[in-house]
């Protein structure tokens, strides 16, 4: 979808649908009036006729044929125009686009004064990421797509505008990047398919990109990583992408490097404790942690990210085979601790715990991760909440804060010294599962062990990464969702 700032009023806007964002109770505001008076009248009309209230995601359409739009949708917004509220807004009125086989929207951002430019941003965001589809595997079924969206925005200047929007196309390109990794099958996004996915990602943003192999891997310490890779016939590939900010933000990164940690399970089978039929039936998306570093890596540059990145993604299968772990054995990781795998199918702590020991090796002075790592994380919190955990407060409340405004909803979990005891081994270090009580809390006390001193966050992602129903946001699809990349960016974007 190609997105452009409109330079007309809304009522002379020539488009097929022309969207318009209607606050609770219902009454126009001054531009929706204004195009009601060029339709005579009869907007107002159908409003009070089918009572029409503004309650969110509600909609009512009228036809105008004679007006230089083709139809007019009004969208209800609740109780006031947050940005959440207009990237809601705006996923409805592409998806109506869609049905009514619009290829040219016109989206009015609703509000004028300051807040404008954070809502062309949420509008496009909106927009964008309501309009993808993943259907390259199936015959097209004829629907156009909605090919270009005009926002008109009142109010603010035209270069701040112009920003925005540009920050919300990134922020869509770089979202829907990782919901194609995620929704692809595990058959065709291997290890070597996600590691070459990152090789192009750093290729166009003028990045590094480093993929250890896992002899390497093996000889480097990392026993974990090589222990969960053991069983699998597809090579497991160590994904490091280095990012150096360019011109007057490079001056500005000093000191700080933020090392983006991902999960890059491409096919959980759960190993020797094996899954049950319907619990592999989504993990294909067990690299969605992964899938989120790549893309979000991918948006940087658009965003002229002032700080230096380090993405690093841990990419390999979980299988069975003679070759595989078993329950009991013993591994050293790269941080020097031993692990009893007492669970192979608590395969992701183990992969991540090598990843963020490196990370922290390579000089990385803040930590963040990204996993579908725990059903428990699911169970505390549901699918649309993310669990976060860590050993800093001021990282985390940084990334609440950008949570916040990505509209990406994260909870805090609390992280007592009691967890990290139910991790300690009876002949071990650790190991790698302690029972199903704070399971989530748990397997990030255990990875906390590997990251040494360095502030560190951990994001379980397990339920708001992946969604086989219909979720709670439309511009939220089913499958793979991207959730993180929005975050990532607001928070690499913003001032330590």
């Amino acid at each position: 979808m190609r997105f452009t700032l409109g330079d007309t009023a809304l009522q002379d806007t020539t488009c097929e649908l022309l969207a318009l964002p209607v606050p609770e109770p219902g009454t126009l505001t001054a531009p929706a009036a204004a195009v009601d008076r060029a339709v005579g009248g009869r907007l107002s009309e159908l409003a009070r006729a089918e009572g029409f209230t503004g309650k969110q995601g509600t909609t009512l359409t009228l036809f105008a044929p004679d007006a230089p739009f083709r139809q007019v949708t009004l969208v209800g917004i609740g109780a006031r125009p947050s940005p959440e509220a207009l990237r809601r807004y705006a996923a409805v009125a592409v998806r109506r686009a869609r049905d009514t086989h619009a290829t040219r929207v016109a989206l009015a951002s609703g509000v004028d004064g300051p807040a404008v430019v954070e809502h062309v941003r949420a509008v496009v965001e909106g927009a964008g990421l309501g309009a993808y589809r993943f259907d390259r595997y199936r015959a097209s079924d004829g629907t156009p797509a909605v090919e270009d969206a005009t926002i008109i925005a009142a109010g603010g200047d035209r270069t701040s505008l112009g920003a925005a929007l540009g920050l919300g196309e990134a922020a869509v390109q770089a979202t829907c990047l990782a919901r194609d990794l995620v929704n692809e099958p595990a058959n065709v996004l291997t290890p070597t398919a996600l590691a070459d996915a990152a090789r192009a990602v750093a290729e166009g943003g003028r990045m590094r990109c480093r993929i250890i192999e896992l002899d390497e891997a093996r000889t480097m310490g990392m026993g974990l990583f090589a222990a969960v890779a053991a069983a699998s016939d597809q090579p497991a590939k160590f994904i490091v992408m280095e990012y150096e900010p360019g011109g007057s933000a490079g001056k500005k990164a000093g000191g700080r490097r933020v090392a983006l940690v991902g999960k890059g399970i491409t096919f959980d089978s759960g190993g020797l404790s094996i899954k049950t039929a319907g619990g592999m039936a989504t993990m294909k998306g067990d690299m969605g942690g992964a899938a989120a570093v790549v893309g979000a890596m991918s948006g940087l540059r658009a965003y002229d990210v002032p700080v230096r990145v380090l993405g690093v993604a841990a990419a390999t299968e979980n299988m069975i085979s003679g070759r595989a772990v078993k329950p009991g054995d013993i591994v050293r990781g790269l941080g020097g601790k031993t692990v009893e795998i007492n669970n192979t199918d608590a395969e992701g702590r183990l992969v991540l715990a090598d990843a963020l020991a490196f990370a922290a090796r390579e000089g990385a002075t803040e930590l963040i991760d990204l996993a579908t790592l725990t059903g428990s994380c699911v169970i505390a919190l549901g699918d649309h909440t993310a669990g976060l955990m860590g050993n800093d407060q001021a990282l985390m409340d940084r990334i609440l804060r950008a949570g916040a405004e990505a509209g990406e909803q994260i909870w805090q979990l609390p992280m007592y010294e009691e967890f990290l005891d139910a991790m300690r081994g009876d002949i071990s270090d650790l190991k790698n599962s302690g029972g199903r009580q704070a399971g989530a809390e748990r397997a990030a006390a255990f990875m906390g062990e590997f990251v040494g001193g360095t502030p560190w966050a951990h994001l379980d992602i397990a339920g708001p990464a992946f969604y086989d129903e219909k979720f709670a946001a439309p511009y939220i699809s089913s499958g793979g969702t991207g959730f993180g990349v929005r975050t990532l960016l607001r928070y690499l974007q913003s001032p330590a």
